[in-house]
């Protein structure tokens, strides 16, 4: 059965793959970055998330209510949590400094396999699409894990707040 999955699965899943595991790959390594390339990555996986629960769901309104639930979710963990930490402004460059690390990739990978599992349960399971607790649940996993990147880039952003903040204090 994995193997029909497989072979019935576009060819362009499998470019989408190693795309996301060459860009997650990439977030290892330290970088500085201008503050719209730090937006890149939130609106790529929002509007990715967005799709995916319209292309599955339609636009009915609870699921995208708990896609936006979602966001809010990771937006309002993400305070708690701090990450990404290590960040830096630098103003005379005007990039953030942003060390390396492995949890976009994982997050990268989570969002592509559970986009892949519900395409796949759908495609096995149509009747899983009109049913009451799959879409909303769907449409808030979609929404948290895409908010993670949202929450991430607010995180980045507040340490230019910070810096200018404490820039003026100084003076």
């Amino acid at each position: 059965m994995i193997l029909n999955i497989l072979h019935g699965t576009p060819t362009w899943v499998f470019v989408l793959f190693l795309a996301l595991l060459a860009i997650g790959y990439s977030q290892t390594r330290p970088r500085n970055l201008a503050p719209a390339r730090v937006a890149l990555l939130p609106a790529a996986f929002l509007a990715f998330s967005l799709y995916g629960v319209i292309s599955a769901f339609g636009s009915s309104a609870p699921v995208l209510v708990c896609w936006a639930g979602g966001i809010a979710a990771a937006v309002f963990l993400n305070r708690a949590l701090k990450q990404p930490r290590g960040i830096s402004w630098d103003p005379a460059a005007g990039s953030f400094h942003i060390p390396g690390s492995w949890a976009p990739l994982a997050l990268m990978m989570l969002i592509f396999f559970t986009r892949y599992a519900i395409t796949v349960s759908l495609a096995l399971q149509p009747s899983l699409a009109g049913g009451p607790g799959f879409p909303p649940l769907a449409g808030f996993a979609y929404g948290l894990m895409s908010g993670t990147f949202l929450a991430r880039a607010l995180r980045v952003w507040s340490k230019r707040a910070e810096s200018s903040a404490h820039s003026v204090q100084s003076s």
